[in-house]
């Protein structure tokens, strides 16, 4: 049992009840220094609504930066048209011979065809 309330104790007591069951009682009222005052009530209702209105803010700042369907929207648009930009394997596969061809040109037979044609030009 924990501490009692000696006036809750002797108030009983004096009314007619047993020493046993006033102590009993006075044993379950809690101590007025551990009870809440009407002001602590009224801090606590104060820094709660404090708070509220704390959290309901950054919500609303959250919910500002959030993205809306619009946006999402225009961004999938965005994305389908550098993808319909985008090289397709099939092109570069082209590219890729085309460059094939091309060096095969430069390194092969243009250089040894421009040279013939320059001694037949300027050496007869």
């Amino acid at each position: 049992m924990g501490l009692i309330v000696s006036e809750v104790y002797d108030a009983l007591v004096e009314a007619g009840a047993s020493p046993d069951s006033a102590k009993a009682a006075a044993g379950a009222v809690p101590p007025a220094e551990n009870m809440a005052t009407k002001e602590d009530i009224a801090k606590l209702e104060t820094a709660t609504k404090e708070e509220f209105a704390r959290v309901e803010k950054e919500i609303a700042r959250l919910e500002s930066k959030m993205a809306t369907k619009e946006d999402l929207a225009k961004l999938e648009g965005r994305v389908a048209r550098i993808e319909n930009t985008m090289a397709t394997k099939d092109d570069i596969a082209r590219l890729e011979k085309q460059i094939a061809v091309l060096s095969f040109a430069v390194f092969t037979g243009i250089p040894a065809m421009l040279a013939f044609m320059v001694k037949l030009t300027f050496f007869p």
